[in-house]
């Protein structure tokens, strides 16, 4: 076969297809904590972290959220993984090629990597993993991103027991053949949805209780495996003295579950010594990144924070309604208030960083007698025939609550009276805005794999599952389709820079700000290195601790 052979940390196709190096313009370098480059690291120790919401499940497939995510990121692996520059390197796979036109792709496994039930991985495994993916009865939001492997559509529709484009010619020969060019298919591969699972353990003796039992009790390949689990309070997890790249440093991982608590109090469990690591409250933001007390990590991260209308409810079904919000919240401001140097405000639904970012757009200028205007034409002049807007936020804390009022203010002061309600129980939130029972809510993004993709077509194509916005558009949901099957990175690129436009024109959502990846660690943790992709994309492999 003709192709192009990756070798270890291969660089792929012009840097992962957007997964650059990220610049360190509009935030604080990154801060590395200090370790002598003579001391070598060492074994021990239990690593305590907290998590603000119970898991629904571990189970990578049907992985939802960050906090399943955050979990089961430790506990499963697939083909490729993210370096921390982003770059996509060797995981499973020690090696892979792909065809000329890059619909073939044969990934050759490692040898002697083993499931936490001792059993080795084999290619067989990543067909029966990519085939549980694509079956309907599972449900997994990872199905889309597959739905280009040849036989995956007669499959879905029941006309074929297997998936024709998935195949294992060997025990460590994995191959997959794509119907037409997917340029992100490498990156997408990086996601831990893809996390290879043993058959043997989700479907047991073939029954359905067997198979949902497997996201209460997991067995991946990562570095840790589950040990524990209690609801509410927290799970578990130990080293895997197997691990194919060498026995993680720290013997366990626990999380602290903190159902609906607020970065306030996670902090204040940090500071007392019961945590590693926690978010910074916006209050003592300057005071902990100026002090000496705790090591801090900061960098960009490619996530974005927005105001998500429900485009199919009144009074969110007129465009004009929609553009009104829009001009009429000083970003800017939101921004330096509740942000306290956190926030930037956001000039598109591109994060800087990745590919298509533009920071000379300009994103709905504060205007408010442009919002007036805009609400007139609608048939609410001052606001007059609206009811009260209910918006909805899964957070309150002291930062959200100081942004909270001043979206209220500003929309306020073009008649629109907002009340502000809050669901910290993230599965019933999550709940609801899926089934489209908020007119109004908060939302961050954090992206998945380093490309415009991920955000455009995971938010706003017509028929994604993860479209809180209930936004259809069908030049929308075209251009996308175009901007995918572009082989040309040159041409793909502004491709979606143009669905942002339409998008941003459209104004389903008030895009805020973007969001930069900061961290407080005790003095004693060393090797922990954020990704751009944000928190949910953190290991602790190579976490130690240096007590002296």
């Amino acid at each position: 076969m003709n192709g192009r052979r990756f070798v270890l940390y291969a660089f792929i196709s012009l840097l992962a297809l957007a997964g650059l190096v990220l610049p360190e313009t509009g935030f604080a370098a990154r801060a590395k904590p200090p370790e002598e480059p003579s001391k070598k690291p060492g074994y021990g120790g239990m690593y305590r972290r907290g998590l603000g919401n119970d898991p629904a499940r571990l189970d990578p497939a049907k992985i939802t959220d960050i906090y399943e995510e955050v979990v089961t990121q430790q506990i499963f692996e697939g083909l490729v993984q993210y370096s921390d520059n982003l770059m996509v390197v060797p995981c499973l796979a020690a090696s892979w090629e792909s065809s000329r036109d890059n619909r073939e792709w044969t990934f050759h496994l490692k040898k002697g990597s083993l499931f936490h039930n001792g059993r080795e991985v084999t290619a067989a495994d990543f067909v029966y993993t990519f085939t549980r993916i694509l079956a309907p009865e599972t449900g997994s939001i990872a199905a889309p991103l597959l739905a280009r492997v040849e036989g995956a559509k007669e499959f879905r529709e029941g006309k074929s027991d297997k998936v024709r484009g998935l195949d294992a010619p060997d025990r460590y020969t994995f191959r997959m053949t794509l119907a037409d060019q997917f340029p992100p298919f490498i990156a997408v591969m990086a996601m831990v949805n893809f996390g290879v699972v043993p058959r043997e353990e989700i479907e047991g003796s073939g029954g359905e209780r067997d198979r949902e039992l497997f996201g209460t009790r997991p067995q991946g390949t990562g570095p840790f495996q589950f040990d524990r689990w209690e609801r509410g309070k927290e799970i578990v997890l130990k080293a895997n003295e197997r691990y194919h790249e060498g026995r993680p440093y720290l013997d366990q991982l626990v999380f602290r579950i903190f159902p609906g608590a607020t970065t306030d109090q996670m902090f204040s469990e940090f500071t007392t010594g019961n945590l590693e690591d926690s978010d910074i409250p916006a209050a003592v933001r300057d005071e902990i990144i100026n002090s000496n007390k705790f090591l801090v990590l900061r960098r960009p991260s490619l996530v974005v924070r927005m105001l998500v209308m429900n485009n199919t409810t009144p009074p969110f079904d007129d465009r004009r309604v929609r553009q009104a919000l829009n001009y009429a919240i000083d970003k800017e401001k939101i921004s330096q208030d509740a942000g306290k140097g956190r926030l930037l405000p956001a000039v598109g639904l591109i994060p800087e960083g990745m590919a298509g970012f533009k920071p000379d757009v300009e994103n709905y200028p504060y205007s408010p007698q442009k919002a007036a205007q805009l609400l007139a034409q609608a048939g609410y002049p001052g606001g007059k025939g609206l009811p009260v807007i209910q918006f909805w936020s899964s957070v309150k804390s002291k930062g959200t609550l100081v942004e909270d009022e001043e979206i209220a203010k500003y929309l306020g002061a073009i008649g629109v009276n907002v009340a502000f309600n809050y669901e910290t129980d993230w599965p019933k939130f999550k709940q609801m805005i899926q089934e489209g029972k908020a007119p109004i809510f908060k939302y961050s993004w954090e992206a998945d794999f380093p490309d415009p993709d991920n955000i455009l077509a995971s938010l706003f194509q017509s028929k994604s599952p993860t479209n809180r916005a209930f936004y259809a558009n069908p030049e929308i949901d075209a251009l996308i389709a175009k901007a995918q099957n572009e082989p040309d990175y040159q041409k793909r690129i502004p491709l979606y820079t143009k669905v942002q436009d339409r998008i941003m024109e459209d104004s389903p959502v008030v895009a805020l700000n973007y969001f930069a990846y900061e961290r407080v660690f005790q003095r004693y943790v060393r090797g922990f290195e954020g990704k751009a992709l944000g928190d949910h994309y953190f290991s602790l492999k190579r976490v130690w601790f240096d007590r002296e």
